[in-house]
């Protein structure tokens, strides 16, 4: 595994530029991509957007991995931020992996990294072949693009820029992880048929639930569950799980209106049992599922977790497991940065970043 390279705090002034490895929704939802653009620029940032519509399996390979090269080469970038997640950023993998010349390019000129969902995949290829620290965090659609106001600090957009902003531009640890007081719990209404364009309802959130108490402290690693359990897949850009706080969260259901389906909860974290990723971790968080949002829902998933990793043969572990934290397919998400120090102490009710992922 190489040496950790840290990318430098994103300045005022400086230029971002939106990638879509996955989904291809720029031309889709203008009107989304044109307020998160706003957002960064009415921050003073720069932006640039590399998108080519795709015209088939293909072309929208080579064009993803044109893009990619394009902002990860031009010295002119700072930070990259992912649109969305998706189902098909492994199309790019063997080409990434063989292109020797572009990871020495990231090494030589790190740049912010940020994206959640799918995009586990560039997080875990980028740390496993060059050893940059990245941020699991927001993305245009929705969550920098959703109709709402900066100046309203209750809303999700204003929670997940603060906290995007708190991870990337300042050099200062994050310290203790935010926690918003509401959530949305369904998708923004340009998601749906009829194209709408209304803002999101917020509910009350819940908070915090210590699954199993306890104290625990190393470096942060996750992602999305299926994602995770597909990357399994390609040995190359496995973590070593040993000694880590893991972070994990669910997607949302191809209806777009449920939960990833409790029995693919259930077989997710049994791919991960399986595959060693929770026999040496000092730790467990996980996002607050989408879809999940009764108590008796919530029971279920929780219920999961326990049965999985409370009872049978891991009911002597120690580590600490935290659930219902705002990062994941859920809004508003803060920003986790991936390989930092960070801590879980129950007694405290703390999950903490102990060290800046930029410098």
């Amino acid at each position: 595994m190489p040496s950790p390279i840290i990318p430098k705090a994103l300045q005022s002034g400086g230029t971002i530029a939106w990638i879509s490895p996955s989904a291809r929704l720029n031309d889709k939802l203008p009107m989304v991509m044109s307020r998160a653009t706003a957002v960064l620029t009415n921050k003073g940032y720069k932006i640039r957007e590399f998108y080519t519509v795709d015209t088939g399996i293909q072309n929208g390979i080579a064009n993803r991995l044109s893009e990619l090269r394009a902002a990860f080469t031009d010295p002119n970038i700072d930070a990259i931020i992912t649109t969305i997640g998706g189902s098909t950023f492994t199309e790019l993998l063997p080409a990434l992996l063989a292109d020797t010349s572009l990871h020495e390019a990231i090494r030589a000129h790190p740049k912010i990294v940020v994206g959640f969902s799918d995009i586990t995949g560039l997080h875990w290829f980028l740390h496993a072949v060059t050893g940059l620290r990245t941020f699991y965090g927001p993305g245009a659609i929705p969550e920098l693009g959703e109709l709402a106001s900066l100046d309203d600090e209750d809303s999700a957009l204003a929670f997940n820029a603060r906290n995007l902003f708190r991870a990337i531009a300042d050099r200062e640890p994050i310290g203790d992880v935010d926690r918003s007081r509401f959530y949305a719990p369904k998708l923004p209404s340009f998601f749906y048929p009829g194209n709408r364009d209304e803002p999101n309802e917020l509910v009350s959130n819940d908070g915090w639930t210590w699954i199993r108490p306890g104290k625990g402290k190393g470096r942060l690693f996750g992602g999305c569950l299926t994602v995770m359990a597909r990357l399994a897949g390609v040995p190359s850009i496995v973590p070593d799980w040993r000694g880590r706080i893991v972070f994990l969260e669910t997607a949302i259901a191809e209806d777009e209106v449920s939960g990833n389906p409790i029995y693919r909860v259930q077989a997710g974290i049994a791919d991960l049992i399986a595959q060693g990723v929770f026999d040496d971790v000092t730790g467990l968080v996980v996002g607050r599922p989408f879809g999940y949002d009764t108590p008796e829902l919530r029971k279920q998933y929780i219920d999961v977790i326990k049965e999985l990793l409370c009872d049978g043969p891991f009911g002597e572990k120690k580590f600490p497991i935290l659930f219902n934290v705002d990062f994941g397919h859920t809004s508003p998400m803060v920003t986790l940065p991936f390989d930092t120090l960070a801590s879980l102490d129950s007694d405290k009710d703390q999950f903490a970043i102990l060290e800046s992922a930029v410098v």
